[in-house]
């Protein structure tokens, strides 16, 4: 019963993650999951049931499953961090464990050298990946995450050394699955792939949680924040800002109307997808920019000296006249878009500033279009 207990924990699982995935398939690192448990598991299943039945082969095909799916946890689990794999060293390490097997059953046959081989391989892979989690754990269960799997790396260490001595001859399966050593790899393996699982299972909840907030903030269209979102981090922002300075950029495209009229809604949204990502390649991670609806932007902005600010509105506005956006007769079309820069004040609440900020357009507007005006200069500047 303990032996099998771990494969079918192993199983239970990957059947979770993999459930998951199916309602969730932007979450792609689950299914490197469901498959590394599930990998696991058959590992298990080889050794205990002796499949196949040649003890040498069952050694070698057991050593490639467990590795295999270490492998591919240690993709997944950095997967969900964004984070590249090192394909060359885990591939070249797995590769040792694996020869390393092979070696110590059919030419220099030892018994003790496999289970070091193997489970110091193992470890090492863990911990390689355990270690390359720290820097991008920032949340506690990214944190709970990397410890559980930091500690379960390191076990495989003294577990292994401290039992090596009762694993008697190994000479026939009833002999290895009744040593000390057995019992105790099972018993780890039990308790700490239950400690991983849920660890792992905390952590998807978190992500989905996270997936239904970012979705709910942000403008599916230009990937930016929406209304909601911009306001949520605003107040985060203000309460951290104090002394720095806050402050903030409108914006919107001139004319609007008229390129929904002329090229359709497809060419309106094909100018503000692109004005999406013109944004965002122009603000700092620091800054926050939004959609608020329509052909309206907004940047806030901490921590920039006013001629920055507004050499930034500058910039951005001089690189919205010169992009050619979507395609065909739109192509032809100049896009131009006009700016108005407030400060926030201290005290002041966001709607206060996106309106004294709105003002600073609509004069840009009134002058001309195509300008920015900011609430510390008499008058806007019209573009070259």
């Amino acid at each position: 019963m303990l032996t099998l207990a771990g494969p079918a924990v192993a199983i239970l699982f990957a059947a979770v993650f993999l459930g998951i995935w199916s309602y969730w398939k932007r979450l792609r690192y689950l299914l490197w999951l469901a498959a590394a448990f599930f990998l696991f598991s058959l590992a298990a299943l080889s050794q205990i049931l002796l499949i196949p039945h040649d003890f040498g082969l069952n050694a070698v095909v057991s050593c490639i499953l467990y590795t295999v799916s270490v492998l591919v946890f240690a993709d997944g689990i950095l997967m969900r961090l964004g984070l590249r794999s090192n394909y060359f060293l885990n591939l070249s390490l797995g590769g040792v464990i694996v020869g390393g097997i092979a070696y110590f059953y059919y030419i220099d046959r030892s018994l003790h050298a496999r289970i070091y081989i193997l489970n110091f391989g193992l470890a090492l892979l863990l911990l390689a990946t355990a270690l390359k989690t720290r820097r991008a754990a920032r949340r506690p269960i990214d944190r709970v995450l990397f410890w559980t799997l930091f500690i379960f790396a390191l076990q495989f260490f003294p577990r292994t050394i401290f039992t090596l001595g009762y694993v008697g001859s190994g000479r026939d399966l009833a002999t290895l699955t009744q040593s000390p050593f057995w019992i105790w790899l099972n018993f780890s393996f039990i308790v700490f792939t239950v400690m991983v699982g849920l660890a792992l299972s905390a952590a998807v909840v978190s992500d989905i949680v996270s997936t239904l907030h970012r979705k709910a903030t942000t403008d599916p269209l230009t990937g930016l924040l929406n209304r909601r979102g911009f306001e949520e981090f605003a107040k985060h922002l203000v309460s951290r800002a104090a002394p720095h300075p806050l402050r903030m950029i409108v914006f919107d495209i001139d004319e609007f109307k008229s390129i929904n009229d002329l090229y359709g809604h497809h060419g309106g949204d094909e100018v503000l997808v692109r004005l999406g990502s013109l944004i965002s390649e122009n603000i700092r991670v620091s800054d926050a920019a939004a959609r608020l609806g329509g052909e309206e932007f907004a940047v806030l902005i901490s921590n920039l000296d006013r001629n920055d600010v507004y050499a930034l509105a500058e910039r951005l506005r001089n690189e919205i006249a010169q992009t050619r956006f979507g395609s065909g007769r739109l192509r032809k079309r100049m896009v131009t878009a006009s700016f108005g820069v407030a400060e926030v004040q201290r005290g002041e609440n966001l709607q206060e500033a996106l309106r004294r900020a709105d003002e600073m357009l609509y004069a840009a507007k009134r002058a001309g279009r195509n300008r920015t005006i900011a609430t510390w200069l008499s008058a806007g500047f019209a573009a070259q």
